[in-house]
């Protein structure tokens, strides 16, 4: 019977691939799946929570706070009860470590990020929340590479190269949901993400808010919640150095 339903699925796909051919047919469908395309242009900041869960010792929590507006990003990684902060703007990009034992008040020490990791966080505040948001501004380009099964559901692939990265982007064919994101970055890492759950809030886009995280590097499976809070207020100088 399962594979019956994903044969239909699959016929059903195929007639809706002929109506929707182009990557940015398929970014319009998820679009308009999530809450519309006005609403995803209304969007001047972002606040993203999230708790990664592999039952280990490493296990965090981490909250990044981003305004469009401002070019801003600041990410605080939680770990073993102790805050890592990266933050960047404009003109500047560093990274505070807490220093001393946890029974004192915390000292942190600010360093600048080098310039590696000063585009890795800058390619966090542009393509954390949908890395095919404004793609051709950021110079990547994206490629329809077919319809594709995927967990025995038919998905629409969509390949986005850029320079140091490389998106594969996996929409459900009949949703128009992400269903799976891989990464690949210039240093030979791999990070596979499957969504699994979409919540709406409030302002009225949809997000996914469960999901799973693999990385090469780490080699752990890892269970992500996240929620996200559209267009809060958030002050320039919450990102100055």
């Amino acid at each position: 019977m399962k594979k019956i339903s994903f044969i239909f699925g699959l016929l059903f796909a195929l007639i809706l691939q002929v109506q929707a051919q182009t990557a940015d047919e398929i970014f319009d469908r998820y679009y308009d799946a999530t809450g519309g395309t006005e609403l995803w242009k209304g969007v001047n900041s972002y606040t993203i929570k999230q708790a990664f869960v592999a039952n280990a010792p490493t296990d965090f929590t981490q909250e990044t706070k981003v305004s469009v507006a401002n070019q801003g990003i600041l990410k605080t990684k939680t770990i073993l009860k102790r805050d890592f902060i990266y933050g960047a703007n404009p003109t500047e990009a560093y990274f505070r470590v807490p220093t001393g034992s946890l029974d004192k008040n915390v000292v942190y020490e600010t360093k600048d990020l080098s310039d590696k990791d000063k585009a890795g966080l800058k390619r966090e505040m542009t393509d954390g929340l949908l890395p095919f948001i404004n793609y051709a501004k950021k110079g990547y380009i994206a490629t329809y590479v077919g319809l594709k099964a995927d967990n025995g559901k038919p998905v629409h692939q969509i390949e986005l190269s850029g320079k140091d990265v490389k998106y594969n982007l996996f929409f459900d064919a009949t949703t128009y949901l992400l269903s799976k994101l891989k990464t690949n970055l210039a240093s030979g890492e791999e990070i596979t993400q499957e969504f699994t759950t979409y919540t709406k809030t409030p302002y009225g886009i949809s997000y996914p808010s469960a999901s799973t995280y693999y990385s090469t590097v780490e080699k752990r499976n890892t269970k992500v919640t996240t929620t996200v809070t559209f267009n809060d207020k958030i002050e320039a100088s919450v990102f100055k150095k």
